[in-house]
This record gives C-alpha cells, sequence and structure tokens, in this order.
C-alpha cells in the first residue's frame, strides 16, 4: 500500500495541504511552480482582472494543452497500428 504523505503548497497565494503519494510530491510541486508562473504572466498580460478570471484562464490553458496532447498521442498510436497492420499484410501477401 502506498503512503501518503502531507504537503502544503501555495497557488495565488493560498495555502492548500495535500496528502499525496511520496512519488508524487516532486510532480505536484513542479505543477504548483508552473501554475503560479501561468497565474504571474496573465496577471501581467490583464492588470485588473480578478483572480477567479485569471484562475479560469489558467484551468482553460491548461486543459487545452492535455487535450492536444492526448491527441497527438493517440495520432501517433493510430499511425503506428497502421503501420504495424500494413507491415502484416505485406508479411501476408509474401506467403501467399
Amino acid at each position: 500500500m502506498d503512503e501518503l504523505i502531507k504537503i502544503t503548497i501555495t497557488i495565488a497565494n493560498r495555502k492548500y495541504t495535500l496528502s499525496v503519494k511520496k512519488e508524487d510530491e516532486t510532480m505536484i510541486k513542479n505543477a504548483t511552480e508552473s501554475i503560479n508562473g501561468q497565474i504571474k504572466n496573465l496577471s501581467t498580460q490583464y492588470p485588473g482582472k480578478d483572480m477567479q478570471d485569471i484562475m479560469a484562464m489558467v484551468l482553460i490553458n491548461t486543459s487545452a494543452a492535455i487535450a492536444k496532447k492526448e491527441a497527438l498521442e493517440n495520432q501517433s498510436s493510430e499511425s503506428d497500428l497502421l503501420t504495424r497492420l500494413s507491415e502484416i499484410n505485406q508479411l501476408l501477401v509474401m506467403a501467399v
């Protein structure tokens, strides 16, 4: 069983205590740094915007990046599958 540890992160000057797997700690801290960097950039680009609006923009940007990555991975998987099927077809044609 994976043991959970408690960590405290800060996003947009608010502290959050999380229980996470030890092996996920670095990933979560890196994600926190990325989020805070995006908040800082968007706050500079859109001065006077409400923090909720900034956080919504970060969420949209992050979700879009994940969706794009997943689409590329799916496209790559489909391409690999088609290549393999073509190779199998060629082997079958040569065998007949």
